[in-house]
């Protein structure tokens, strides 16, 4: 029996609004997190030490740090971690979860990617938990590793699918001016400051541009409805009122928000435009793409993923079953709708 007095006790969040890694972090077995602070935190985690999960004040499961192929924690070595969803969560440990059937809000829950737990009332919640709900045996195979793709594979098949040579270089440098400007954003931290209608202006709308979209063909802020407006709609000529011809809408957010849920709200854009072939959720540097199905519905899962300050060639969360940056320019481009 392990002696529990010697044990520390973390309790960690999976993600925030926007950005759920509950699955994940079970059905890998693992718990991970990013950032200078999280990280530093992440490599005192020793074998044995018990964690809690949890997504805003409920908690999800109760682990236990075991070791794997030798090893409890690492960082860094795992590829698909460098990019979830444009997050760089490179630090992890194993650990065998104990999932519970309801979520529970236990007294001593603070906000905060990971924390010491210091009171014992929740120390006993955890051993609790551990000691009466089975542990999590299977585990799913962790994602194949993907390809970095360089911006002269981008442009061949931009040219390719009929954007001309000459604008070749405007685009080079457009991705450059994009990268460097993410990254500021990215570095600086601040990221509740950073707010959609920035990441739009100064990062959405420079691409389809360079992309081959004329101004005339993009409306921002288009009214759906009453009450709601598509942050950018794309349109195959020059808008006249005539949204039916819609085929592309691109939903915006900021830094702070994660990708999951945006789709659902542009699909929703989407049904009132029933030309509308492609929706793309973005926060400036990654996009992801649903393209239409055959019958009519956009799938849960996208059609392709895009980080432009890491392009690879398929999704690095899943590899095998969506495509990565070239058919998501593809999908941007106006040159998919003519």
């Amino acid at each position: 029996m392990t002696d529990v007095t010697h044990l520390n006790y973390w309790q960690i969040a999976a993600g925030a609004f926007g950005r759920d890694y509950t699955r994940d972090f079970i059905r890998y077995g693992l718990a991970f997190v990013g950032g200078e602070k999280q990280i530093a935190a992440m490599n005192k985690v020793a074998m044995n030490d018990r964690i809690i999960l949890k997504y805003g004040m409920k908690m999800l499961a109760v682990g236990r740090v075991v070791e794997r192929e030798g090893r409890h924690k690492g960082e860094g070595d795992k590829e698909w971690l460098r990019d979830f969803d444009g997050w760089d969560l490179r630090a992890y440990c194993h650990v065998e979860w104990h999932v519970l059937e309801t979520p529970q809000s236990p007294k001593g829950l603070v906000y905060g990617a990971i924390n010491r737990v210091h009171k014992q009332p929740l120390k006993d919640i955890a051993e609790q938990v551990l000691s009466t709900v089975p542990a999590q045996e299977l585990l799913d195979l962790e994602p194949s590793p993907t390809r970095l793709v360089d911006d002269q594979e981008i442009l061949r098949f931009l040219i390719q699918q009929g954007l001309r040579p000459s604008a070749a270089e405007d685009l080079t440098a457009t991705f450059n001016r994009i990268r460097l400007l993410a990254q500021y954003y990215y570095d600086l931290g601040e990221w509740q400051d950073l707010r959609e209608h920035e990441t739009r202006t100064f990062l959405v709308i420079p691409l389809l541009l360079a992309l081959g979209w004329a101004e005339q063909q993009i409306k921002i802020e288009l009214p759906v409805g009453s009450r709601r407006r598509a942050d950018v709609a794309c349109f195959p000529k020059p808008y006249v009122k005539s949204k039916d011809e819609c085929v592309l809408i691109i939903e915006t957010k900021g830094f702070t928000q994660g990708l999951d849920y945006a789709r659902d709200q542009a699909e929703q854009y989407a049904t009132h435009f029933p030309t509308t072939q492609s929706v793309v959720v973005t926060n400036g540097y990654c996009y992801k793409a649903f393209a239409k199905q055959e019958d009519g519905s956009f799938a849960d899962r996208p059609s392709a993923y895009l980080n432009l300050l890491s392009p690879r060639d398929k999704y690095p969360l899943d590899p095998d079953n969506v495509a990565g940056c070239l058919e998501v320019l593809r999908l941007l481009s106006p040159m998919s709708y003519t």
